[in-house]
């Protein structure tokens, strides 16, 4: 598949460092399937960024760290509906005990996903809805699958890629439909935007990715449409532990705090509503 879509290089590029991590010894995350989805052409085109160590090793760690809370959700209440938005290359359908999917993402890339993966060959339940995310709001493809459940709704290398304003509007737009879900994404602190993300920021410019100014953290975007953080994990930190990132543990703790705390996996949750209680 050619890459057109600026936004999707960065799909193939997630997808290519996992299969590079599930060929290793040790695999972080393990992704069996995302090898599937690329071949020669893919990793040419994608050869800069693959050159960045750090990013890719934060990037599984990242995966690993979302893969555990959804692991977590799903022993007590396997089915559990996993709603992603951004999906990409996404394997958990595939990959994980338990859950009903749901899987949004660019009409293109769906299509090419399904033909390699097809949602009917999934262990468990798989539904993939195309969205032209940029000439949809997200009120128009959030309705149709809103319920007062307790889904988890995954948003995993997104909020970077997003105005404050879109960010503002997807929560609003999720705590309408999804009134009861809990929220899971990465979010990254502007001085870690500006530090520790600015090599690959410059290389996917280059190949036609924007990235708009977020003066605050992102956090307070979602906590405006009535969400509350309960939970968030160092990105970093956790591939420090996996030995993908070697930064001593007290130089994180101390003077690479900023860094260790700049860019985390967030949980997030809403008050109940009156329905889900009776």
């Amino acid at each position: 598949m050619a890459i057109t879509n600026p936004i999707s290089r960065t799909a193939f590029y997630c997808c290519v460092i996992r299969a590079d991590d599930a060929a290793r010894e040790r695999p972080v995350c393990g992704d069996g399937f995302a090898a599937r989805f690329i071949d020669d052409a893919v990793r040419r085109e994608l050869a800069p960024l693959l050159a960045l160590k750090e990013p890719a090793a934060s990037n599984v760690a990242r995966h690993r760290l979302i893969d555990d809370l959804v692991r977590e959700r799903l022993r007590d209440h396997p089915r559990t509906r996993v709603i992603i938005i951004g999906a990409g290359f996404d394997t958990r359908a595939f990959r994980l005990k338990g859950g009903a999917y749901v899987e949004f993402d660019e009409p293109a890339l769906l299509a090419f996903k399904e033909e390699i993966l097809p949602s009917a060959s999934a262990p468990n339940p798989l539904t993939r809805i195309p969205v032209a995310f940029g000439d949809t709001r997200p009120d128009v493809f959030l309705g149709p699958i809103g319920g007062t459940d307790r889904a988890l709704i995954l948003l995993e290398g997104v909020s970077m890629y997003l105005p404050p304003e879109a960010i503002r509007d997807l929560a609003t737009a999720l705590a309408r439909h999804l009134p009861n879900a809990t929220l899971i994404c990465d979010l990254m602190s502007t001085q870690f935007t500006r530090r520790a993300s600015r090599d690959i920021r410059a290389q996917l410019s280059t190949m036609g990715v924007t990235f708009p100014d977020q003066p605050q953290h992102p956090s307070g975007l979602i906590e405006s449409a009535g969400y509350r953080p309960v939970a968030h994990h160092s990105i970093v930190e956790r591939a420090r532990q996996a030995g993908t990132l070697r930064i001593p543990r007290f130089l994180l703790n101390t003077l690479l705090r900023w860094l260790r705390d700049g860019y985390q996996v967030w949980v997030f949750e809403r008050p109940l509503s009156p329905a889900s209680l009776t």
